[in-house]
């Protein structure tokens, strides 16, 4: 074996050689990096030290007042209107409530059927609810039934009657339940599906508006009291029989209205006989309305309750928009101008005008003040039943002055009737600005302690001061006129000065800026 010597060009670097030839470059890339930071930072801070430098010249200057300027605005006769945005609810301007009351010849008072559901509208001789058995049926009237009418009966009650049924069956308006009435009742009840109650012949007592009267078949009403009262209190009424015919006592002709001559419809004093259908309508079948059609707003009872409560809430006479109120508003509703426009917005009467009907609040107890010049209707709603014909109340579905104690508008629009309950937007102009005047931003008008108003014109360089009248101010406008006619549409006024006030005086206000 022989050993061969290596040459030295073949043998390999050390490897720790290599590491120490990374070091020194990263050493001389680090000097150089930090001498290039430091000539940067030494430049900047030689240019932001020459950039402070100032002669006394551009120190006094920098610190003098800045050179007058102002903001100027252009007279106009834009006629501008404040107005006051409403959200309302569509809702018919009169309610009645049908309570009803045990018929005579039953043992209870039940709602047996309710065929009327919410929203239905309803015309004359439509059974509004059904009372064990028997029917309550509509009839357009002023005052609800305060007793069951008979053959021969006489009164305003009877002349009311006939005047609901003449449109249906022709029937002669002669305040004389007769032949005539008679068949014309009987019809009603064959239309309605129900059979007509017969009477025991014509009543021989004849008094118009008697409130005792007496029962089915000439019997005296239980407890020796009245006859049970039924209808339904209207908003065109009082709550009670008129008192020409109507609330007098036991036995008495009632009032100063005398009946109306013997007449085709009366039947002979003496005529006495089988009884027949229609001989009798109870006081209890029967439910009067101001209007009709009538719209069903609510159906408040159930099939099996007890029927000595409200159960149907009738809507009639047209439509209004009940709107809520701050005291503000109200305020200012109550002295609107005669000629403001009432106009509507979004909702089933967009774009069409209305009026005002009345305003209420929480401390009136009572509908609220009327707006004469409307013509509409305050929006009362009666609270009566078909057995007590209790008094009217008012304003609302809960009989008093505003629902939920709250300031309230009723605004009667004009076109078709609209779903009730709908939402519609109002709005109502407050003011106008009248016709020759000029409007001006409401800086630019000065006044001063003295209160009188200027605006300052500025024409070709030159100020000239115009005293003016304020007419009023709305959403940064003012309108005014011109005291000596020296101020003109397109002319600019001085809205704000820096330097000095406009208008050449120290006192007084406007946008100035000092």
């Amino acid at each position: 074996m022989s050993l061969e010597r290596l040459d030295e060009t073949q043998v390999a670097p050390p490897s720790g050689g290599r590491a120490t030839g990374a070091r020194q470059r990263s050493r001389r890339g680090l000097v150089v990096a930090a001498v290039a930071v430091v000539l940067f930072g030494s430049s900047g801070s030689v240019w932001w030290i020459a950039s402070q430098a100032r002669t006394p010249e551009q120190r006094a200057s920098n610190a003098a007042a800045p050179p007058p300027s102002q903001i100027t605005g252009k007279v106009s006769d834009q006629q501008f209107v404040e107005k006051m945005e409403l959200t309302g609810k569509v809702e018919t301007a009169s309610r009645t409530t049908i309570t009803g009351v045990q018929p005579q010849g039953t043992s209870r008072a039940v709602v047996t059927a309710l065929p009327a559901a919410a929203g239905k509208s309803l015309k004359a001789g439509a059974v509004v609810a059904e009372v064990s058995g028997r029917p309550v049926l509509l009839l357009p009237g002023r005052f609800p039934a305060y007793r069951d009418l008979k053959a021969g009966d006489k009164g305003p009650d009877v002349q009311q009657l006939q005047r609901a049924l003449q449109p249906l069956y022709g029937t002669a308006v002669n305040g004389t339940y007769g032949p005539a009435t008679v068949e014309a009742v009987r019809k009603l009840y064959v239309a309605a599906g129900y059979e007509a109650p017969a009477g025991q012949g014509p009543s021989t007592t004849g008094g118009g508006g008697s409130a005792s009267g007496t029962a089915r078949g000439g019997e005296a009403s239980p407890g020796g009291g009245a006859a049970p009262r039924g209808g339904a209190e209207t908003d065109g009424g009082t709550g009670a029989a008129p008192g020409a015919g109507g609330t007098g006592g036991t036995g008495g002709t009632g009032g100063a209205s005398a009946p109306p001559a013997r007449g085709p419809d009366t039947p002979p004093a003496s005529a006495a006989g089988p009884a027949k259908p229609g001989e009798l309508l109870p006081a209890a079948e029967v439910a009067y309305v101001s209007a009709l059609p009538a719209t069903v707003v609510q159906v408040a009872a159930a099939v099996g309750d007890a029927a000595d409560k409200p159960l149907v809430v009738l809507g009639s006479g047209g439509r209004q928009v009940r709107a809520a109120l701050s005291a503000d508003q109200r305020t200012q509703l109550r002295d609107l101008p005669a000629d403001a426009v009432i106009r509507f917005g979004t909702g089933p009467y967009e774009g069409r005008e209305g009026t005002l009907g009345s305003l209420s609040s929480p401390a009136d107890g009572k509908s609220g003040d009327q707006q004469g010049k409307s013509g509409g209707q305050d929006g009362a709603a009666t609270a009566g039943t078909a057995g007590t014909g209790s008094g009217t109340g008012s304003g609302g579905s809960n009989g008093s002055g505003s629902a939920g104690g709250q300031h309230e508008a009723l605004f009667v629009p004009t076109g078709a009737e609209a779903k009730e309950g709908s939402t519609q937007q109002i709005s109502v102009e407050l003011r106008r600005s009248p016709k020759g005047a000029l409007t001006v931003p409401v800086s630019g008008v000065w006044t001063d302690l003295g209160g009188s108003s200027t605006v300052t014109v500025t024409e070709g360089g030159k100020e000239r001061n115009v005293p003016v009248e304020v007419l009023f101010t709305h959403e940064g406008l003012s309108a005014v006129r011109a005291l000596d006619e020296n101020l003109a549409v397109g002319q600019t006024v001085v809205l704000v000065r820096r330097g000095r006030p406009a208008g050449g005086s120290d006192s007084g206000s406007g946008g100035t800026d000092d």
